[in-house]
């Protein structure tokens, strides 16, 4: 896939519905798109990897935050 905004976006939402709006920074490069997250619970940021073919990977911590949202 080519990185754009809305494509990024649009396979976040695919993961979960929360992580396309959540996120405090997004950026990527040739092979990966990176999205910080700020986690509620402790402050700390964490990362979200989006590759080329629109696989997302998310710490299972900030998944459990998103679940939490509703």
């Amino acid at each position: 896939m080519e990185f754009t905004y809305e494509s990024v976006n649009d396979a976040l939402h695919a993961h979960h519905r929360n992580l396309s709006s959540e996120w405090s920074v997004l950026g990527w490069d040739d092979n990966v798109a990176t999205v910080t997250y700020m986690l509620e619970s402790t402050g700390e940021d964490v990362d979200v990897t989006v590759d080329r073919n629109g696989v997302v990977t998310a710490p299972d911590v900030l998944i459990a935050e998103m679940d939490a949202m509703g």
